[in-house]
């Protein structure tokens, strides 16, 4: 779980823009964003909201019961035996316009996750208001991850090299890839203590060459490759790694092919440090795969991402991108190689904390086949 330390970093740093940008208020109803910065952890079909004034003060309306790091929570019912609740949003926001007071100009709202509802109230209570879109600002202070984020994503990788145990010792001919998921999926449980949902891609041999998505009841055959992409998390933040196994012992292009898609993870790992431009690194990383013939310039997607609360978030590594690395980005390297002749394809992927002067490699198993 987040710390109150963290979420109150991040809730000055959110200060901090609001000071720059002149706002009297900051409101989301994002459940995402609240648990960001104040540690209270909803799920996605409760209602919630949060304000914050310049002067620090805050308020959280929420039916989790969580510790959280705001001046004043309220609680919302979403179950009650003594009355029926359809309507717990409009709950929500009659508690939350109840704590809203002073004279506010202008009004930073986060319109990504937070119902028109809430936008609604505060346009009543403040017809002569500007009210802004907030979502930019959300987006740039999440890029930077605060050290109790690095601990949930340290989590899910936890789970995921559970995962791998679990599929290296089940992966075998004449198995389904639904066989497979369900080892993994029992072993995340078993190493979580509860139920954590297994999501991923989850294809094997040629019906990963383009793509992924949910195990099927597709038969593994002796000599495919099976890429398993995996992303859970635990409590909305992902780690998101890959590995390629193979159905029984690796060819030689296999291998080579693996020997490839490793160097151009080396290619990455040795380019990335702050001020470097994400696409600068796609094109040195896409260059040297294309380069070999065995891959048959097949790598056709991002070199890798940022990670957080949403699985891919910025900087993004795609020659569209725009993005540049920064101290605190945690990311993903993840070059492919993916043909016929090799029954599939090779993929592989770590997760990164970008420091100051170094890539700290937060994920450390085994790459073998």
């Amino acid at each position: 779980m987040l710390t109150r330390e963290g979420c109150a970093t991040r809730q000055s740093r959110l200060l901090a823009h609001m000071e720059r940008d002149r706002a009297g208020l900051f409101v989301t109803g994002n459940y995402r964003t609240i648990y960001y910065l104040t540690g209270s952890l909803s799920v996605a079909e409760a209602p919630c909201a949060f304000a914050l004034w310049p002067d620090g003060r805050s308020t959280l309306v929420t039916a989790a019961a969580h510790p959280a790091l705001a001046d004043e929570t309220r609680t919302v019912e979403t179950y009650s035996i003594d009355r029926v609740i359809d309507r717990p949003d409009l709950d929500t926001a009659r508690l939350l316009a109840d704590a809203l007071e002073g004279d506010v100009s202008l009004v930073s709202i986060e319109r990504a996750g937070t119902p028109a509802l809430i936008e609604g109230l505060i346009r009543d209570l403040w017809p002569d208001a500007v009210v802004r879109d907030g979502t930019e600002v959300i987006l740039e202070l999440r890029k930077r991850k605060e050290e109790d984020e690095i601990g949930e994503i340290r989590e899910s990788l936890g789970l995921i090299e559970a995962a791998y145990d679990a599929a290296r010792g089940a992966i075998a001919a004449g198995r389904t890839e639904l066989d497979i998921y369900n080892e993994m999926q029992a072993a995340v449980v078993r190493k979580a203590g509860t139920f954590v949902p297994l999501a991923g891609d989850f294809a094997v041999g040629e019906r990963a060459i383009r793509g992924g998505g949910p195990p099927s009841s597709r038969v593994i055959a002796e000599g495919d490759l099976y890429i398993l992409d995996l992303f859970p998390a635990p409590h909305l933040y992902f780690g998101d790694t890959c590995r390629t196994f193979a159905a029984g012992a690796p060819s030689d292009d296999q291998h080579r092919a693996w020997e490839i898609v490793c160097e151009a993870m080396a290619i990455g790992e040795r380019a990335i440090r702050p001020g470097v431009r994400a696409r600068d690194v796609y094109a040195e990383m896409k260059e040297f795969l294309d380069s070999h013939p065995l891959a048959e310039k097949s790598f056709w997607h991002h070199a890798g991402h940022g990670i957080g609360h949403n699985g891919h978030e910025a900087p993004r590594i795609i020659p569209g991108s725009g993005d540049v690395f920064e101290a605190g980005d945690v990311i993903t390297l993840e070059p492919g190689i993916y043909t016929r002749a090799l029954r599939g394809g090779i993929r592989i992927e770590d997760n990164y904390v970008v420091r100051e002067n170094e890539l700290e490699n937060l994920f450390q198993y085994p790459k073998n086949l």
